[in-house]
C-alpha cells in the first residue's frame, strides 16, 4: 500500500556549541531556545531516553499512578489515529541554469507553482523530443517541425527486470539528462534512475541510486525538484524508524546499483546520509519527533561509478508540516501534533473550549524554518496556525507570505467558518534564536464557509475559494445549483480583500498570467470554468460550461495553458464523460480526454472540444510489467510554442484550433514497437 508521506534522512556538516535544554516540568519534552545540533550520539540517545521518561510520567499522571503502560489505551496518534488533512509535502526550486550550446535545450512544459520552478512530472521535453513516463518506461517522441514529423523514436524500461516491486512516478530533465523517481519495495528505498538522451532521441542508461526510506508517495504533491542542476529531495523520518537497540545506530544510507547477478541486484556500501551530530535539536515540544530533512544532490555530468553525493539538513520537530522553497530558501512550517490530547482528556478539551474563538491564542502554536539552499543553515520564527497547503505560501526577496488557518488541530473543529489569516513576515525576522511573530503580522480574512479550500498565489494576489465537501465528487445529495464565495487578496494590501460570488463551487484554483482560473460544479451536468480578472477591480469575468464533462485529475500539473502577449490564449485540462470521475481518484488509471478552452483578450471563455484517446488503442504486442497504476495521472495538455498536444493515456495527440473547435492533426501510439536502431 502506497503511503502518503515521504520518508528518509539528510546530512548537515559543521559544529555548534552545546546549549542546555530549556527548564521544564517532568511531563514536558525537552526543547532548546536556539537552533543547534546534537553534539554527539550519546547526547542524542540521552534525548531519546528523556522522551521515554516523559512518556512514562504522562501516563502515570493521567492514571493517578495506578495504570500500567500496557493498559494505556491512547497516548499518541499512532495509538488512536486522528486524520490530519494537512499532511502533504512539496518542494519547489529555482529556474535551471541555461544549458551549454553543445547540449540539447530543455523546454518548460509543466504547470508549476512559481514561474521558473521545475517540478517532477510524467511528461517533459528535451530539444524536439517529448519524454513521457508510463508503465515504468520512458518514451521519446519526436515532435519535429510539423505534425507530419510526429513519431515515436525510442522506448526503454526504467526497471531492470519484470515483476520488480517498484512504482515509477516522476521524471525531471536537466540539459540532456533524465532523472526518474520511484519507490523500490525490493530495496526499501527511494530510487533515482538516471538516463541521457542522444541528439537522435535515443536513451542511454547511466545508473541508479537508492536512498533508504519509506514510501515517499503523496496524493497531492510531487517528490522531486531541480535547483540549478541539483536534485532537491525533502524526506521526513520518524524516531520509530531508527533502531536504537544496537551499539551503533544504523542510519539511512545512499547507495548505487553496482551490478545484477541472476536477477539479484547488488548495491554499493554507500554512505550514511545523517548521524546524530547533523540533526538540529527541537525548538518545539514533541514526544515523537520527526526529523525533517532536505537533500541537495548535484547531478553534474555523467560520472560512471560515482556515489550520489548530497548536502543535507535535518531538523527535529513535530510531524505535521507543509513545505515550500523559493529561489534561495526552503521553508518548512511545522505545528503542534495531537500529543497531549489523549493523556489530558477532558482537561485538554476544556482548555480548547475556554480559548476565545478566533483569538490569537486559539490558533495552534507553530514554527516556520527558513533553510538557506546554498549553505544549509536554518533560521526560524514562531507563529500561529498552519497553511492550507503548499500552494498557499510564497516568498519574495524581502518577505514570506501565506494563507494561514487559525485553528488548533488538537481541538475539535467545525467544518464551517474556519478562521483565516493572511500572514506576512519580513525575512530578517527569521533567526537562529527565534522569537514569536506578533499578532499584527496576521490580517483577518473572509471565510469561505467550509473546511475544503483551494488557494493559489498569482503575480499580485492570493485567490482562494471552497466547497462544502472534502471531495470534488458531485453526488446525488447535492442541491440543484451550487455557488461559492471566492476571495481575492492583494498581496501588498491584504486588508483590501474582496469577496466575489462564483457561479459554481471551487475544486481548483490556477494562476494564468496576471489573472486566475477556477473550476468546479454548478450542477451534476457540466464542469464549469471561470476566469477571474485581476487587472483592476477583481471580478468573475466569464464562465464556460463543459457539458457532460467531469474533471478527471486533481493535481496541479493536470492543468496547463498558453498565453499571447495580449492576454488571449488556450487552456487545457483532463476530463471524462463519466460522473464518477469527478472524484478525481488518485488510483484512476483510465485514460482521460483533454478538454481545451479558448480565452480572449477581453476575458471571454469558449469551449473548443476535446482531444481523445481511441478505444482499444494499446498495441497487441504491448504489456505492462511494472508500475501499472497511474498514481500521478496519465493525461496532460501540452503547449509547445503555437502547437497544441495532449497526452491521453498511452497516446500523444496533436491538435489545431479551426473555426472555434480543436481538430486532430496527428497521433502517436506509445505502445507500438519503436523503430529499430
Amino acid at each position: 500500500m502506497r503511503q502518503w508521506l515521504y520518508t528518509g534522512l539528510a546530512l548537515l556538516v559543521g559544529a555548534c556549541a552545546t546549549p542546555a535544554p530549556l527548564a521544564r516540568n517532568a511531563t514536558d519534552p525537552p526543547t532548546w531556545s536556539a537552533l543547534s545540533r546534537f553534539s554527539s550520539e550519546a547526547e542524542f540517545r540521552a534525548y531519546v531516553r528523556t522522551l521515554e521518561e516523559v512518556t512514562t510520567a504522562r501516563r502515570l499522571a493521567h492514571s493517578g499512578g495506578k495504570q500500567s503502560l500496557a493498559e494505556e489505551p491512547c497516548l499518541t496518534p499512532e495509538d488512536c489515529p486522528i486524520e490530519d488533512a494537512q499532511q502533504s509535502v512539496v518542494v519547489t526550486a529555482s529556474r535551471l541554469a541555461a544549458a551549454p550550446a553543445s547540449v540539447s535545450v530543455t523546454t518548460a512544459i509543466t504547470n508549476v507553482q512559481t514561474a521558473g520552478v521545475d517540478e517532477g512530472d510524467i511528461v517533459k521535453m528535451i530539444g524536439p523530443y517529448l519524454i513521457v513516463l508510463q508503465d515504468g518506461r520512458l518514451f521519446s517522441i519526436n515532435t519535429g517541425a510539423s505534425s507530419a514529423d510526429l513519431a515515436l523514436t525510442d522506448r526503454i524500461n526504467i526497471y531492470r527486470k519484470g515483476g520488480m516491486d517498484a512504482w515509477y512516478d516522476e521524471i525531471l530533465v536537466h540539459e540532456n539528462r533524465i532523472v526518474a523517481t520511484s519507490y523500490n519495495y525490493d530495496h526499501q528505498a527511494t530510487e533515482f534512475s538516471v538516463f541521457s538522451l542522444s541528439p537522435d532521441g535515443r536513451f542511454t542508461r547511466e545508473g541508479a541510486y537508492f536512498v533508504s526510506s519509506g514510501d515517499y508517495y503523496d496524493s497531492e504533491n510531487y517528490a522531486t525538484r531541480l535547483v540549478n542542476g541539483n536534485l532537491v529531495i525533502y524526506s521526513p523520518v520518524a524516531l520509530d524508524d531508527l533502531d536504537l537497540d544496537t551499539d551503533e545506530i544504523e542510519w539511512p544510507r545512499v547507495r548505487r546499483l553496482v551490478r545484477t547477478v541472476d536477477e539479484q541486484e547488488e548495491l554499493s556500501t554507500g554512505h550514511a546520509l545523517v548521524d546524530a551530530r547533523s540533526i538540529y535539536r527541537p525548538i518545539q515540544p514533541t514526544l515523537e519527533p520527526t526529523f525533517h530533512t532536505i537533500a541537495v544532490c548535484p547531478l553534474g555530468g555523467p560520472r560512471a561509478g560515482d556515489e550520489l553525493e548530497c548536502r543535507t539538513t535535518a531538523i527535529a520537530g513535530p510531524g505535521p508540516r507543509e513545505f515550500y522553497v523559493s529561489n534561495d530558501h526552503l521553508y518548512l512550517w511545522t505545528w503542534a501534533a495531537h500529543e497531549g490530547y489523549y493523556t489530558n482528556g477532558d482537561a485538554y478539551s476544556a482548555e480548547c473550549t475556554a480559548r476565545p474563538k478566533n483569538s490569537f491564542q486559539s490558533a495552534a502554536p507553530s514554527a516556520i524554518f527558513q533553510i538557506d539552499l546554498a549553505t544549509g543553515r536554518p533560521r526560524a520564527t514562531f507563529v500561529r496556525g498552519g497553511p492550507n497547503d503548499q500552494l498557499g505560501m510564497e516568498a519574495t526577496a524581502t518577505e514570506f507570505r501565506a494563507l494561514a488557518l487559525w485553528v488548533d488541530p488538537r481541538c475539535e473543529m467545525s467544518d464551517r467558518e474556519i478562521p483565516l489569516r493572511f500572514f506576512t513576515t519580513p525575512l530578517v525576522d527569521f533567526s537562529t534564536t527565534p522569537g514569536p511573530a506578533p499578532e499584527r503580522y496576521f490580517t483577518r480574512l473572509p471565510s469561505v464557509m467550509g473546511r475544503a479550500m483551494e488557494n493559489r498565489f498569482t503575480a499580485g494576489h492570493l485567490v482562494y475559494g471552497g466547497r462544502t465537501r472534502w471531495s470534488s465528487y458531485m453526488d446525488e445529495d447535492e442541491v440543484a445549483e451550487v455557488t461559492a464565495r471566492v476571495v481575492v487578496v492583494p498581496s501588498n494590501n491584504p486588508r483590501a480583500a474582496q469577496v466575489l460570488d462564483a457561479p459554481h463551487n471551487v475544486i481548483r484554483v490556477e494562476s494564468i498570467g496576471e489573472d486566475a482560473i477556477i473550476t468546479g460544479y454548478n450542477s451534476r451536468e457540466a464542469l464549469s470554468m471561470s476566469v477571474i480578472d485581476l487587472s483592476s477591480a477583481p471580478r468573475v469575468a466569464d464562465t464556460a460550461r463543459l457539458a457532460a464533462r467531469f474533471e478527471a485529475e486533481g493535481r496541479s500539473h493536470a492543468f496547463n495553458y498558453t498565453l499571447a502577449a495580449d492576454g488571449s490564449g488556450t487552456l487545457g485540462i483532463p476530463t471524462g464523460e463519466a460522473q464518477w470521475r469527478s472524484g478525481r481518484w488518485v488510483w484512476d488509471s483510465e485514460s482521460s480526454d483533454v478538454s481545451f478552452v479558448s480565452l480572449s483578450a477581453d476575458h471571454r471563455l469558449a469551449p473548443l472540444g476535446e482531444l481523445s484517446t481511441k478505444d482499444e488503442s494499446e498495441h497487441p504486442s504491448y504489456g505492462c510489467e511494472v508500475s501499472c497504476i497511474d498514481w500521478y495521472g496519465n493525461s496532460r495538455p501540452i503547449f509547445i510554442g503555437p502547437r497544441i498536444f495532449a497526452l491521453s493515456g498511452t497516446e500523444i495527440i496533436e491538435g489545431r484550433v479551426r473555426n472555434g473547435r480543436i481538430d486532430e492533426l496527428a497521433r502517436v501510439n506509445l505502445t507500438a514497437p519503436p523503430p529499430r536502431h
